[in-house]
């Protein structure tokens, strides 16, 4: 196991945050427009394996001699590494350490494709909007929990259901926001309903939300946690009902009070024993699924200790291989994760075999490139790095101090530095492979010449000192000193501070810079990333900039299903954001992901059309099988 999908860049502020605020509007005939085309608006796909294998192939999806020219081989434990254990390991709650890992016990109703849409049916089967505010979705059939209950629509209703309780404590409830409901049609299909046009459904479903997790095992949790919670509650009553009887028993003034107090406790207690005996049964034998996930995927947890390691095992039921008709997949008998904080240690871990896998450092990159002993892959992953600024108040608020700042930095040279030459110099904030990015946009040019002019012209030519902060990260703190020499150089002093996540907050809380460490990971629906920088709510801008002409493509992107209109919505506000310097964008990053020599199955050029659609219905085995 790898982290195939990519390692956000150490200065990147890892950010996860949806906030959706907007009135509806009267519906339009978009959805149907959409549907007519086939799109992601509507999707319905046969359910036999061979209809779906011939989908597949259509999309550059290929099993077989086209896809590896040797035979799969079953067998074997796989190593991988990583710096932190796992986490919790319901993926609803935080922190989720390992996002490979739970990809692999877990499964999510859609898949996204090469382009990161949201296009690839997996546990749900089909889709389609009946209107701006209602889907229905077909569920895939004969799919199996790992504790063998049945993946249908009652499960997953109680899923969401579950996650939008606030008891429950998932911090992925503020994505579903706009979800008015879910009901269950029949066994296999729901109707989702919206509180307004919601055009990142579909996104969300390819992202945390969409992670299927068993409701036999959440039930077992909220019966569990119930069940501690009322026996917390009996023994603080029972000892409130001690002290009331010894009031009672002393006798005097305050015998008369405490009676009526006892009275109101035995009151108390029976309805919490009443209520326990309620959950009590439920939760014999349960298990958090924090540290016992129950999901569909290819290997089942089998035993983990924080800090040390985390086994999973083959699931022999799982679905996806009989569907398409090649019953030995999952390859492996099992994964093993062994916790290695030690980058340069996991790296020697490696190259001695004790490792089959593992995601590089940049930094790493040039000890191995010519290791024939390693197979290597360097590949774009769906991140930026960048600065943001403060557009609100200070020197930032000028927009010649801004086009002055980035026009002094070389994003070729600091890409060389930092990353040591992996990466693409970034135009705006959607990489260059995904489907809202904007081609016609260019990086904006190294010339600090221009640079010196326009600070002149904002009435710094003597100069002009700004502060700003960056996370205290090896990488970080060398992009940070690459960017203060560039700034020196046209006469910008760049007092910069080296902060923790908490105190970077707090800064950005209070809009308490004029140029920082920004950029974003993982961007699927572009809406999360719009929302979170420019509209006035999003959960990273905290008034930093109001940009009417960006806020209205926003909102307009958020209701707009049909997605060719909703790609130039997002071109459009990757325009009206770059004409405005509102961040300076520095480069997409990329991910290098190295295998020993024996595994086999990773096929470059197809992961690339296809990405985790790819990855999950690929899986990996070992040339020879092994112990």
């Amino acid at each position: 196991m790898t982290a195939r999908k990519g390692v956000a860049s150490a200065c990147l502020i890892l950010v996860w945050v949806v906030v959706f605020l907007i009135s509806s509007p009267e519906p339009s005939p978009s959805a149907v427009a959409a549907q007519k085309r086939g799109s992601a608006a509507e999707t319905e796909f046969p359910v036999t394996g061979k209809a779906f294998l011939a989908w597949a192939q259509k999309r550059g999806m290929e099993w077989g001699t086209k896809y590896w020219p040797t035979a799969p081989v079953r067998g074997g434990i796989y190593n991988s590494a990583s710096p932190l254990y796992i986490g919790l390991m319901n993926p609803n709650h935080w922190p989720v350490n390992d996002w490979v890992t739970i990809g692999v016990m877990y499964e999510k109703l859609i898949y996204t494709d090469g382009n990161y849409r949201p296009t690839v049916p997996w546990l749900a089967e089909s889709w389609k909007y009946l209107n701006e505010t209602t889907v229905v979705m077909k569920l895939r059939q004969g799919v199996t929990f790992h504790d063998g209950s049945s993946f249908n629509a009652e499960s997953l209703k109680y899923q969401i259901d579950w996650i939008m309780d606030p008891k429950n404590g998932a911090w992925t409830r503020a994505w579903l926001e706009p979800l008015e409901s879910v009901e269950v049609v029949d066994t296999y299909t729901v109707k989702w309903r919206f509180k307004r046009p919601w055009a990142g459904f579909l996104g969300i479903m390819a992202n945390v939300p969409g992670y299927v997790i068993s409701a036999k095992a959440l039930k077992a949790d909220v019966a569990l946690r119930e069940s501690k919670r009322l026996a917390a509650q009996l023994e603080k009553e029972k000892k409130n009902l001690l002290e009331a009887e010894k009031e009672m028993a002393a006798g005097g003034e305050g015998s008369e009070k405490a009676k009526v107090k006892g009275e109101a406790v035995k009151k108390k207690l029976a309805d919490l024993e009443e209520e326990y005996k309620k959950w009590a049964p439920l939760a014999e034998g349960a298990k958090e699924v924090d540290n016992h996930p129950v999901g569909t995927g290819p290997y089942i947890f089998e035993e983990g200790s924080p800090g040390n390691y985390l086994k999973l095992k083959r699931n022999p039921n799982w679905w996806f291989g009989k569907f398409i008709g090649k019953p030995d997949m999952p390859y492996f008998d099992g994964i093993k994760v062994s916790v290695i904080p030690d980058p340069s240690v996991r790296l020697a871990n490696l190259r001695s075999g004790k490792l089959d896998t593992m995601a590089v450092e940049p930094s790493q990159y040039p000890l191995i490139k010519n290791d024939r002993n390693l197979q290597i892959f360097v590949y774009p992953v769906n991140h930026v790095v960048g600065m943001r600024f403060n557009l609100k108040e200070g020197p930032c608020k000028d927009i010649r101090v801004r086009k002055a700042i980035s026009h002094a930095l070389d994003r070729k040279a600091l890409i060389a530095g930092v990353d040591f030459g992996l990466g693409r110099p970034a135009s705006c904030m959607y990489p260059a492979d995904h489907w809202c990015h904007n081609p016609q946009l260019k990086p904006v040019s190294y010339d600090p010449e221009l640079s010196k002019k326009l600070l002149a012209q904002a009435g710094y030519k003597a100069g002009l000192t700004i502060r700003g902060y960056m996370a205290n990260t090896a990488t970080a703190v060398t992009l940070a000193e690459a960017i203060k020499n560039m700034l020196a150089k046209v006469g910008i002093t760049w007092k910069v501070e080296l902060l923790d996540p908490a105190a970077i907050s707090e800064r950005l809380r209070k809009v308490d810079y004029d140029f920082a460490g920004g950029g974003w990971a993982w961007i699927f629906d572009p809406d999360l990333m719009a929302t979170g920088l420019y509209h006035p709510d999003g959960g990273f801008n905290y008034g930093r900039t109001h940009n009417p002409q960006a806020i209205a493509l926003i909102e307009a992107g958020r209701k707009e299903v049909d997605p060719d209109k909703r790609t130039r919505i997002y071109q459009e506000l990757e325009r009206v954001v770059y004409d405005n310097y509102e961040d300076t964008w520095l480069w997409w990053p990329m991910s290098i992901t190295v295998f020993g020599k024996n595994v086999a199955g990773w096929n470059q050029e197809m992961y690339l059309k296809m990405r985790e659609a790819q990855y999950y219905s690929h899986p990996m085995w070992f040339k020879g099988a092994r112990p």
